[in-house]
């Protein structure tokens, strides 16, 4: 019974967060959101569905560890980072 009345709070605090910054800043706070999940969820999610498929040879594997971090780094830092920040610019226009 207390569990539930503290997940009632707590999901009831993330919607009413959710509600203010949609409010604040409108639609694009919802993509901004959404694109940074979704960069977390496909690079890791990718990460792993890829790493477990490799052949149990420590090299290959710490050789795919390390080209996958550098490119991963590289797509960041190259095209998600000015990415996000030219939402934020949108954002803060608002």
């Amino acid at each position: 019974m207390i569990i539930n009345f503290i997940y009632l709070l707590l999901s009831s605090f993330v919607f009413f967060w959710f509600y203010i910054n949609i409010k604040k800043s409108g639609v694009k706070w919802i993509i901004k959101g959404l694109l940074q999940i979704g960069i977390l969820v496909l690079f890791i999610g990718g990460f792993f569905k890829i790493f477990l498929t490799l052949p149990s040879n420590l090299f290959i594997q710490i050789f795919f560890l390390i080209i996958y971090t550098w490119c991963t780094v590289g797509i960041n830092v190259n095209f998600i980072i000015p990415l996000i920040s030219l939402i934020d610019q949108k954002i803060v226009k608002k």
